[in-house]
């Protein structure tokens, strides 16, 4: 049972470094000094981190990581609609 709180929380706090910059793209439409290749870097290394949670069945890991790789998803979005 720890080994799960110890994986939520490392996925949770994963998530809030990368939600300020979401929230930030979003709201100032703005998205020229991110990288599109550190976007698609993280969301291939999401996708594998999901591949490997299923492997070793391990909840924590596949659900951090699915919802993670929903918001990589989203800031991916952001960057194709507001990089003009």
């Amino acid at each position: 049972m720890i080994e799960d709180i110890i994986g939520y929380l490392g996925g949770i706090f994963i998530m809030l470094s990368f939600i300020p910059q979401v929230i930030k793209s979003y709201k100032t439409k703005s998205v020229k000094d991110l990288s599109i290749w550190m976007i698609i870097a993280t969301f291939c290394g999401t996708s594998f981190w999901i591949v490997y949670g299923i492997l070793i069945k391990s909840k924590p890991v596949m659900i951090m990581n699915t919802i993670f790789l929903f918001v990589v998803s989203y800031q991916f979005f952001l960057k194709i609609k507001y990089d003009k």
